[in-house]
């Protein structure tokens, strides 16, 4: 398992191994898989991609790994997705890893993402929001392999519903002087802002939003997750508008129980991870936790289903995973979950919601068969 928690990460990675932790606990206490309990090993590649590709060679070659899974930032994501046909190894992403590259542009047979991302939710988010607030958008974005994939989903899922992105403003990534950015925004000429920011930055972007009224002058898109600022939404959200696999306070009796497992299982935790999630009576899923969640109850179906029992059984877990389905239940509690074959992308049950204070009111539920494709990859 390869899990940041450098810095510009800490919140990715502590949602990252709570829930996988959970996850694994959950599996094995059920029997495990065929009989066999499931044991992770851990590695921190910190935010490098190079690293992130020397770790998974090592977790396979020297600790026996029968599945990588996780990497944060999509740079170490396309790194080790590049890597697993080498090891003969099958990769699942987990928390993080957006750019839509992974299974657009290089998918293999051998790497998977169970989480929706870019185009998949962007374009039903631009629907509403174009059709709610208005017709011109600007857009802060990170300016690497994320930010780039999340910029174009945004232009067409905007040139879709009849609007435009009328001011494009890309940030370096840990960019920590955020002023210079956000003082481009011209709220006068534009209907609203995407906020296309991740991790650390987003943290800094949204301060700095805050600073100069921005939130006060315009709706703002994108900014969504309790987990990114402690387990407690700042006024400075109330209102804003994203898109989720996962509420924080759903009343589904499925993630009602899920929610409760996952804050048992964090009081087991490290203190710095509980600390970095907000302390145990605040800190939440989240949809970064989800992600990594349903992520290990997938590859956990796909490994029962093929009879999965070591590296050897490779092309029996692909064939699993290819073909996954999960209904909504234990497995699954925020929604369906589907795998499309042929490019490795998986859908899942997604919310476009609105925060109102503490709470997320549902504004259009998406179904995961409904969610579309990113593009025409073959995984071969």
């Amino acid at each position: 398992m390869l899990a940041d928690h450098a810095p510009i990460t800490a919140v990715e990675g502590a949602e990252l191994q709570v829930n996988t932790d959970l996850a694994v606990a959950e599996i094995n206490a059920a029997g495990g898989v065929n009989g066999r309990k499931l044991r992770v090993v851990y590695a921190d590649p910190k935010a490098q991609a190079d690293e992130a590709i020397n770790l998974g060679q090592q977790l396979v070659q020297q600790h026996g790994a029968d599945v990588l899974v996780g990497a944060v930032l999509s740079s170490e994501c396309l790194g080790v997705e590049n890597l697993a046909p080498r090891l003969k190894t099958v990769y699942l992403s987990s928390t993080g890893c957006a750019a839509e590259d992974f299974t657009s542009k290089q998918c293999n047979r051998y790497s998977f993402r169970i989480s929706p991302v870019g185009r998949q939710g962007v374009l039903s988010v631009a629907d509403y929001s174009v059709k709610t607030y208005g017709k011109r958008w600007a857009i802060i974005y990170p300016d690497y392999a994320l930010g780039q994939s999340q910029l174009n989903a945004y232009k067409a899922g905007m040139q879709a519903a009849g609007g435009e992105l009328t001011q494009i403003i890309p940030i370096p990534q840990n960019e920590t002087n955020m002023t210079p950015y956000i003082t481009k925004i011209k709220t006068g000429s534009v209907d609203g802002l995407v906020n296309a920011e991740v991790g650390a930055d987003l943290t800094r972007a949204s301060k700095a939003i805050e600073q100069f009224d921005i939130n006060k002058k315009l709706p703002i898109v994108g900014v969504f997750g309790k987990e990114r600022f402690g387990g407690v939404y700042p006024t400075s959200l109330d209102r804003d508008i994203g898109v989720s696999p996962e509420l924080s306070d759903s009343d589904n009796r499925y993630e009602a129980a899920y929610h409760k497992a996952f804050r048992d299982q964090l009081a087991k935790e490290p203190a710095s991870i509980v600390t970095t999630l907000g302390g145990t009576t605040k800190a939440v899923p989240g949809d970064l936790g989800y992600v990594g969640y349903s992520t290990i109850k997938a590859l956990g179906t796909a490994m029962r289903q093929s009879k999965f029992t070591g590296r050897d059984d490779t092309d029996k877990l692909i064939a699993a995973l290819r073909s996954l389905r999960i209904k909504q239940g234990p497995d699954s509690p925020g929604g369906d979950l589907i795998m499309n074959g042929s490019d490795h992308q998986g859908a899942q049950t997604s919310y476009i919601a609105r925060i109102n204070g503490q709470k997320e009111k549902v504004l259009r539920t998406i179904p995961a068969a409904q969610v579309p494709r990113i593009g025409s990859c073959q995984a071969k």
